[in-house]
């Protein structure tokens, strides 16, 4: 009998102390993860005390903000849909997304929290959150929504040197003002807008071939030597076509990049071998988490393994071209766009430029910091080159303009089935000293250089002309 109930104690002592560590992890430990969880009924209530922050553009533009009239908030965005789906809402009926929900803990005063905002948040008092002044520049980010307007796709403008996001736009999008009362009709609406396209994944298309580049840079192959296109090959017993079956003729490394030859990239891709390529892929950033503010889905080279260790000869050759099993997001190819430009080093991309209390102190402030380097500057300086040659005689000359050396490539990626491809266009400029770096993705837009081409072109012709990438 004794010893049944010193099992029993046992038993209860144990549970005690699970139970014990499960409160300490849970409220000490994860207690800012359970908080910012938008689906916590704890900071829903906490928004009927705090005034929650403000969201501005790089040049103070106000992007949202919480009003008050006769006690009653609310929360206004003054313009419209065209920062949607990426600012995101913020409702008591709905809860947060997007940017209103990633940054609510500063938004809403909690993550480095002022000495007042402390002790008004432990005895429950009214106060005001922290504003958020992000990179983007609202000038460049309208000139893509308007692009893409009517359209299904996505923009996206980085500053090579710093990461800075300068536009980053997602169609078809949602007017956020009035979400509640229009929740039904938009949750109904087709082409999904509360879908962030710029981090959703894609085929690439011949937008691949850029990283391609690099895996046959170093397997020795001379740029300098002719392969003749005839329209098609076959290797390992697979077809593979040239778009419209055209026949480029004799083409070295830089027009076979500059005419988007399917066939040139195919073979040497496999000729490179599938651990140079591989090796290509995983520095560029495939299948890793990119250190972002917000989250991006791991791009990936097969459904099975992200990047695997190995990739059979059929399936090296159509990724060498961007089909296959080959899914980025539009925001990675601005990555690898923007790493190309910035003599292969790829910067860690952000969108927060700094977080102030409600007196104007600067409690945060992002440094810029790079993230991986995917090339060598002399690698990197041989794809500009190949792309500088798509703009000025290929593929990508409809992004040209005139006095402004771009750099650039197209994509007509296959979706599947009998879909008409999704249009790419991927682009940086001035090529000798870049100042702007954008990834344009049409969905099922046809050619790159005829839907999203002059996308990225305003994009870029914006940002050069009222200098987009600086504060005022």
């Amino acid at each position: 009998m004794k010893k049944g109930l010193r099992y029993i104690a046992i038993g209860f002592s144990i549970s005690f102390i699970f139970l014990s560590f499960g409160l300490v992890y849970w409220q000490v430990v994860r207690s800012d993860a359970l908080l910012q969880n938008p689906a916590n009924r704890r900071l829903i209530l906490m928004e009927e005390r705090v005034v929650r922050g403000g969201i501005f553009d790089r040049n103070g533009e106000i992007l949202a903000q919480t009003q008050i009239t006769d006690d009653k908030k609310t929360r206004v965005y003054p313009k419209g849909e065209v920062l949607e789906p990426l600012l995101g809402y913020a409702t008591l009926q709905h809860g947060s997304a997007g940017m209103e929900a990633s940054f609510g803990d500063w938004l809403l005063g909690i993550k480095d929290a002022t000495a007042e905002q402390e002790i008004k948040k432990l005895f429950q008092l009214p106060r005001k959150g922290n504003d958020v002044v992000l990179t983007l520049d609202y000038r460049l980010q309208k000139v893509a929504y308007e692009g893409l307007k009517d359209k299904s796709g996505t923009a996206v403008a980085l500053n090579p040197k710093t990461g800075e996001v300068l536009a980053l736009v997602s169609q078809p999008s949602f007017d956020p003002n009035a979400l509640d009362q229009n929740w039904g009709e938009l949750s109904k609406k087709p082409g999904s807008p509360f879908l962030n396209r710029a981090f959703a994944l894609y085929p690439p298309g011949s937008t691949m071939k850029v990283i391609t580049s690099a895996a046959i840079l170093r397997s020795g192959v001379n740029t300098g030597d002719l392969y003749n296109c005839t329209g098609s090959t076959v290797i390992n017993g697979q077809v593979i076509p040239e778009q419209n079956d055209k026949a480029h003729g004799w083409v070295n490394y830089d027009t076979a990049l500059a005419d988007s030859c399917n066939t040139y990239f195919a073979n040497f891709g496999v000729q490179s071998g599938d651990q140079q390529f591989l090796k290509a892929v995983k520095e560029f950033g495939f299948g890793q988490t990119i250190p972002f503010e917000l989250s991006v889905p791991p791009s990936q080279i097969t459904n099975q393994s992200p990047v695997p260790k190995q990739l059979n000869t059929n399936l090296l050759a159509a990724s060498s071209f961007g089909q296959g099993e080959v899914l980025v997001s539009p925001f990675h190819m601005a990555l690898v766009t923007a790493g190309i430009a910035n003599h292969g080093v790829m910067m860690t991309p952000h969108i927060v430029g700094q977080v102030m209390d409600d007196q104007q102190n600067v409690l945060y402030k992002t440094n810029p910091q790079p993230w991986l380097t995917a090339l060598s500057t002399e690698e990197a300086d041989k794809i500009k080159s190949a792309m500088i040659t798509a703009v000025n005689e290929g593929t990508a000359s409809p992004g040209g303009i005139a006095g402004i050396q771009v750099a650039a490539k197209t994509g007509s990626a296959e979706p599947g089935g009998n879909s008409k491809t999704h249009g790419w266009y991927i682009a940086f400029a001035p090529a000798d000293n870049p100042q702007i770096a954008v990834a344009v993705m049409v969905e099922h837009g046809g050619t790159g250089g005829g839907a999203a081409a002059p996308i990225a072109r305003a994009m870029i012709e914006t940002a050069l002309s009222q200098k987009a990438g600086e504060s005022k």
